[in-house]
C-alpha cells in the first residue's frame, strides 16, 4: 500500500513551497519502518519511539511525508496500546487529543481571520492542517488499541481466576483422596488387623502342640481360629458394602460394633485365648448407650488394640483394662508390665501403624491418645469428650489365661 502511494504521489506536505519528494528515498524511509514493524508485539513502545523518529527523519529530508508512512505510524501506535503494560500510552493518548484539540483551535483561528492576508493564511493553514495530522492519527490509534486491549485483558484475568479455582479444586480433590485413603487404611487395619493377629497366635499355638500332647488346647486354638477367619471375613464383607454403596441387597449394612458389655466380653476372651491375664473394670450397658457412636466405637478400638498390641509385644502379661465416664467424657485405660527382654512373640516386631491410626480417630473426635511407659507398665490412654453423666466403673470381668 506504501509502494502504491509512493508511485502515486500521495503525500502529505509540511509547507506550500514543497516538490514532490524523490520516489528512492521515500522508498527507503518505508523501507525502514516496515523493518521496525515486524518487532511490534514484542517491543511495541521501542518501535513506536523509533517509528516516530524515522517518520520525523522523513519529513525534514523530503518536506513531507508518504501516506504509507503515516499508516504504519498509526499501526505501531496502535501496536504500542495493545501490546504494552506500561501506563505511558494512557498519558500519550490524553497528550495527542489535547495537542489535536490545540491545533484545530488554533487551525480556525488563523484559517477564518479577516485581517490575515490570504498569501499568509494559506501557507500557515497547510502547515497547521498537516500538523494536525500527526495528533489525530496517533490519538485515534491509541483510544482504540486501549479499547480493544482492556477486554482481553479482563478475558486474561478470568482465565486466570479459572485456572486458580481450577488448581483449588484439584487440591481439594487431593485432600479429600488422601484423607479417605487414610480412612480406609485406618478402617482396613482396625476392622482386621486384630483378627489375623489372633489367628496367627494361635496358629502358633496349634503348631506347638502338634505332636497331640493337648488335643483340647489343640481343639480350643483351632476353633478361636476358625471363629477369627470368619469374623474377619464378615467385617471385610461389611467394609466392602461400604465402599461400594451397593444399596441393592435386601441386607441392611451392619453397623460398627460399639463399647458395650458384650463387645467388652468378646474381646477379653480373645486376649485370654491368646495367653493374657486380664481385669477388666467397666459401667454397666445402660451407662455405655448413653455414648456417643462415633466416641463409643474410638473407645472399643482403643481396647482391643491395646489387647491384641500387649499379645503381640508382652505374650502371657497380666492386663488392666478400665473403662469409665469421668465428667464430660470417655477415658479408656490399659495397662501391662513392660515386657522383658527374654518375652517374644510370633508378631513381636510388627506394629506401629495401630497406635497411629487410633491417634487420629481420637483426634477426630476432639479427643486424646497416651501410649508409652509409664513406671514399670506400659500405658494406653484415651480420654474423648463425652456428654454422659459420670460414672463408678464396675468389675466386668477379671481372671486368667484359659
Amino acid at each position: 500500500m506504501g509502494l502504491l502511494f509512493a508511485l502515486l504521489g500521495i503525500h502529505v506536505p509540511w509547507g506550500t513551497t514543497v516538490s514532490e519528494p524523490p520516489l528512492l528515498l521515500t522508498l527507503v524511509f518505508l523501507a525502514a519502518i516496515l523493518a521496525v514493524h515486524l518487532l511490534r508485539r514484542r517491543r511495541p513502545l521501542t518501535t513506536l519511539a523509533v517509528g516516530v523518529l524515522i517518520a520525523l527523519a522523513e519529513a525534514l529530508t523530503t518536506g513531507g511525508s508518504g501516506l504509507g508512512m503515516l499508516i504504519v505510524v498509526s499501526d505501531l501506535a496502535y501496536a504500542a496500546a495493545l501490546y504494552s503494560r506500561s501506563r505511558v500510552m494512557d498519558v500519550a493518548a490524553f497528550a495527542c487529543t489535547a495537542l489535536a484539540v490545540v491545533s484545530v483551535g488554533v487551525f480556525a483561528v488563523i484559517w477564518f481571520t479577516d485581517d490575515v492576508e490570504a498569501v499568509t493564511r494559506l501557507g500557515r493553514g497547510v502547515v497547521l492542517g498537516s500538523l494536525i495530522i500527526v495528533p489525530v492519527i496517533l490519538a485515534s490509534s491509541i483510544w482504540y488499541g486501549r479499547m480493544v486491549r482492556y477486554p482481553r485483558l479482563e478475558a486474561e484475568r478470568q482465565r486466570e481466576r479459572a485456572d486458580t479455582i481450577a488448581q483449588a479444586a484439584a487440591a481439594l480433590r487431593q485432600d479429600a483422596v488422601t484423607r479417605e485413603r487414610l480412612e480406609l487404611s485406618r478402617e482396613l487395619h482396625d476392622v482386621i488387623a486384630g483378627h489375623l493377629s489372633a489367628i496367627a497366635m494361635q496358629s502358633a499355638a496349634a503348631l506347638e502342640r502338634r505332636d497331640g500332647t493337648d488335643p483340647v488346647a489343640l481343639r480350643r486354638s483351632l476353633a478361636l481360629v476358625r471363629t477369627s477367619s470368619l469374623d474377619a471375613l464378615a467385617d471385610m464383607r461389611t467394609m466392602i458394602d461400604v465402599l461400594r454403596g451397593d444399596q441393592s441387597t435386601d441386607d441392611p449394612t451392619q453397623a460398627p460394633d460399639r463399647l458395650t458389655a458384650e463387645s467388652v466380653r468378646r474381646a477379653v476372651e480373645v486376649a485370654r485365648a491368646n495367653g493374657l491375664e486380664v481385669e477388666v473394670r467397666a459401667p454397666d450397658d445402660a451407662a455405655l448407650a448413653e455414648v456417643p457412636a462415633q466416641t463409643s466405637i474410638v473407645g472399643l478400638r482403643t481396647l482391643v488394640e491395646g489387647l491384641t498390641n500387649t499379645a503381640k509385644h508382652a505374650p502371657g502379661a497380666s492386663v488392666r483394662v478400665e473403662v469409665s465416664l469421668p465428667p464430660g467424657a470417655l477415658s479408656v485405660t490399659l495397662s501391662n508390665p513392660l515386657p522383658t527382654a527374654t518375652s517374644s512373640s510370633v508378631l513381636a516386631g510388627s506394629g506401629g501403624v495401630g497406635l497411629v491410626g487410633l491417634a487420629e480417630r481420637a483426634r477426630l473426635v476432639g479427643g486424646d491418645l497416651v501410649a508409652g511407659p509409664d513406671g514399670p507398665d506400659w500405658r494406653t490412654a484415651l480420654t474423648v469428650p463425652s456428654p454422659v453423666s459420670p460414672t463408678t466403673p464396675a468389675v466386668v470381668t477379671a481372671g486368667g489365661a484359659s
